[in-house]
């Protein structure tokens, strides 16, 4: 790699308040290349991917990026033009109450392209994508996968120099991740000399990338091609090479995971059923007559691409959205918003993070737990639990917003479970999540 490298980063440290959160890194990222960051929640991904946006100030140490420091007010204010970052979360680089359309002509108007220019990339772009049939349609209301497709392609539509992804396809379906990193592929071929630097939790995906660094606590566990990690660590796969690289602490508890079969019975009890169950938002029909029972105990998998009703058919069995045709029965009965006494039966984790960020993560499991009308005797015992069991301890006063992902989607398993639920509805509950944190 003789081309000058695309970042530097000599001994940066960086702390929120007393906590690290990047400790002596030093890196020089190659440029022209798919670069991956890899490694558990809180490890300092973002953090890092942050400073090469130039959207955190560097506290300590040096960094450069585009052969220049971004220490400087000067050097951030000419080479951000020529950086995109998409930042971990949802359309978190969106506007919700704007179309598609309007979300892609904001960004052409503020990277400068007139109206002619920016029709042109609105339309490559949404066509590579799969986007354009949804031009008219706000971008609050695009499923998960789709949104992070609107994402790149206002990310994408001033042609930067580099390309700092986190987390991309975090909530993306396996075939809309696929085409997701085919559009990337497509985009280098045409932009040879664009730098990708990515933060993933998918190790399928970084298998497919140049360069990968693996991280912890904040620091360089790793770095090489992903041939080099698996040679490093004697492993088949850059799961398990990843696995391998972490601290033993981490990893001394891990195993694979097996699920049992469910026991057969002549008269098995039905949980969950769904009778002719549609739901249409206008004209748009989301789910058409599904029907299904689910047995109790059993696991239940809804399988499917971004958007085609998986989310809407789980919202309509807890009550959250009244079905347009059909009915489904919790238990027996016909679901029923207002029926709290079915409803505490059911622990449900939406897609979406939907916990209150004003409240830390010990109010948010207590308050859960009043809503579902705990004995008030017994709630500092159930919280105390769900804080055991999804290792929550050290994050007690924290706000959820401040949290990992990973840590995240832990809390938001303990809120749906703190009232002891016979029936739990997960909508897509280890999206992003690394694979140590997915196991377990």
């Amino acid at each position: 790699m003789t081309e000058a490298p695309v970042a530097r980063l000599a001994s940066v440290h960086l702390h929120y308040g007393k906590t690290p959160a990047l400790i002596d890194i030093t890196l020089e990222l190659p440029a022209g290349c798919m670069v991956g960051l890899i490694g558990p929640d809180g490890v300092g991904k973002s953090s890092l991917l942050s400073l090469l946006a130039g959207a955190r100030a560097v506290q300590q140490g040096q960094v450069q990026v585009l052969d220049g420091d971004m220490a400087s007010t000067a050097h951030r204010n000419s080479v951000c033009p020529r950086i995109a970052y998409m930042p971990q979360g949802l359309g978190k680089n969106l506007y919700p109450t704007l179309s598609v359309e309007e979300n892609l002509q904001f960004f052409g108007r503020l990277f400068g392209h007139n109206a002619g220019e920016r029709r042109r990339r609105i339309d490559s772009l949404t066509r590579s994508t799969g986007l354009q049939a949804f031009l008219p349609r706000p971008a609050g209301k695009l499923s998960g996968g789709m949104k992070q497709k609107l994402g790149l392609c206002c990310a994408l539509i001033h042609d930067p120099d580099l390309l700092i992804l986190d987390e991309p396809t975090t909530g993306v379906d396996p075939l809309s991740r696929r085409q997701f990193w085919d559009l990337i592929d497509g985009i280098r071929s045409d932009r040879p000399g664009m730098s990708v630097v990515v933060a993933t939790a998918y190790m399928e995906e970084a298998d497919r990338f140049d360069w990968l660094v693996a991280m912890d606590a904040g620091r360089i566990l790793a770095q090489g091609t992903p041939a080099e990690l698996r040679a490093r660590t004697g492993t088949d796969t850059l799961e398990a090479a990843f696995i391998a690289l972490l601290p033993e602490a981490q990893r001394h508890d891990h195993h694979a995971i097996h699920v049992p079969p469910l026991v057969e019975t002549t008269r098995p009890e039905i949980a969950i059923e769904a009778q002719g169950l549609s739901m249409r938002f206008g004209d748009f029909l989301a789910v058409d007559r599904v029907n299904f029972r689910i047995r109790r105990g059993e696991i239940f998998g809804f399988l499917g691409s971004n958007g085609c009703g998986k989310s809407t058919t789980m919202k309509m069995l807890t009550g959250l959205l009244p079905a347009t045709e059909g009915q489904a029965l919790l238990f027996g009965n016909q679901v029923n918003p207002k029926d709290i006494e079915t409803r505490r039966r059911v622990g449900y984790m939406s897609q979406a993070f939907s916990l209150y960020g004003e409240l830390t993560v010990q109010q948010n499991l207590v308050l859960h737990a009043r809503l579902f009308q705990v004995a008030e005797a017994e709630i500092p015992e159930r919280v105390d639990a769900m804080v055991q069991r999804f290792n929550l301890r050290e994050v007690m006063n924290s706000l959820p917003e401040s949290l990992p992902l990973g840590i995240r989607q832990r809390l938001s398993l303990a809120v749906a479970m703190v009232h002891k639920p016979e029936l739990l509805i997960l909508d897509e509950p280890t999206s992003g999540v690394d694979p140590v944190a997915r196991d377990m």
